[in-house]
């Protein structure tokens, strides 16, 4: 491995007081250990480079790395060893990869940079494979005929995963204004009509010699209807509705019991079987069990609906720290690719008002936690919540 700037950074801090004396700066500074004031400045420059949380690398014209400090082994997950002498297109995702030669060649070329003295915010990747954004401000350095480009990387993960928080509330709390607004002025007059329509049914239960199936019929598929809008209006309510929650510290395998005995019965009519995968030393999580349940519901529904030739249904919790880490995941059809499934309206489900998912991120956010998703298509889907563990537990 080839030896780093900073290496010798204690020697030179040694040299540190005699820098400037009575504001002058000596030329050498000490003829013995032959320290002069340029070895310490460059001393004291790696030194920034090796505290800085940022990540800093720099390439040589061919695109290898040759300087990787310790925040980009933080950022991407490569020690140095791993990556000096690699070429840089190893810590990029496509389209980036293929044609960062490209960019190089055009530049030294042309003259006329495109990446250089800006800062841009684009795409890299980890070692682990993960994509992740970034900002990127790129930096050219010459001496004599050597040139060597220098890139100063800042992680916004979290900086974006906020913003599009941000964003999701501020969108969440439009649809919900119009959606209260809509309740009210729909639920009433649909109200008066389920009133009227089952006036109607008891009066014409009473005359057998006028009625046939040519009246009935209509009048059942009408109160049908006007009761799955009256079900969507409740969708609409919650979704405008603050959460208001009660939390106490709940165990969550009780939880999951209690509600799984009272599913078993349909569960077992549709040829699904359950797993329940607890550790006994599982933390109390800190929760609204009723809101909780509302969202377990959910799920488990979703999941035995993808499953419409039988399958698995797997709950497992695994403690993570501060949080409890909650699986559902099933053996279905999965779900499709580049679908939202947490956008309100949408659904894959053909009598499904895309509400539901919406809602129940909405409850496990009101929690302080989070939900997220995995699938794969004819292989099943796995929503995993992650839920803060009870504060009244004693550490």
């Amino acid at each position: 491995m080839s030896k780093q700037p900073w290496d010798d950074i204690s020697a030179c801090e040694q040299a540190k007081e005699g820098l400037c004396l009575e504001g002058k700066t000596s030329d050498v500074l000490d003829a013995s250990q032959g320290v002069t004031a340029r070895d310490y400045a460059q001393a004291y420059l790696q030194s920034l480079i090796h505290a800085t949380q940022d990540a800093v690398i720099a390439i040589d014209r061919q695109g290898r790395i040759d300087l990787f400090n310790p925040a980009a082994e933080r950022i991407f997950g490569y020690t140095q060893a791993e990556v000096l002498g690699q070429k840089l297109q190893m810590l990029m995702p496509e389209p980036y990869a293929g044609e960062h030669d490209g960019y190089i060649a055009r530049y030294e070329q042309t003259g006329e940079p495109h990446a250089i003295g800006r800062i841009r915010t684009v795409a890299a990747r980890r070692k682990s494979g993960e994509v992740f954004p970034i900002e990127l401000s790129v930096t050219e350095t010459r001496t004599g005929n050597e040139v060597r480009y220098g890139a100063f990387i800042r992680d916004i993960s979290e900086k974006v995963r906020l913003q599009e928080q941000l964003v999701e509330r501020e969108r969440l709390a439009a649809i919900g204004t119009t959606a209260a607004t809509f309740a009210h002025e729909v639920g009433n007059p649909l109200n008066s009509m389920y009133m009227v329509a089952q006036l109607l049914e008891r009066r014409l239960a009473k005359r057998h010699d006028l009625v046939d199936d040519t009246l009935t019929t209509p009048l059942r598929n009408l109160m049908g209807e006007i009761m799955r809008l009256t079900a969507l209006l409740e969708e609409f309510r919650a979704l405008a509705r603050r959460q208001k929650l009660t939390l106490r510290p709940i165990s969550l395998a009780v939880l999951v019991a209690d509600l799984l005995a009272g599913e078993a019965p349909l569960y077992t009519a549709r040829g699904i079987t359950v797993e329940q995968v607890f550790p006994a030393d599982l933390p109390p999580i800190s929760a609204d069990g009723e809101k909780l349940k509302q969202v377990l519901l959910n799920l488990c529904k979703n999941a035995v609906e993808a499953m419409p030739h039988g399958g698995t249904l797997t709950i497992r919790a695994h403690n993570s720290g501060g949080y409890v880490r909650l699986e559902v995941s099933d053996t279905g059809v999965g779900l499709p690719e580049g679908v939202d499934i947490f956008e309100p309206f949408i659904t894959t489900k053909a009598q499904g008002t895309g509400l539901g998912l919406t809602i129940a991120r909405q409850i496990v956010s009101a929690h302080k936690g989070m939900l997220t998703y995995q699938s794969r298509p004819g292989k099943g889907t796995t929503f995993t919540l992650m839920l803060p563990v009870s504060q009244t537990v004693e550490n």
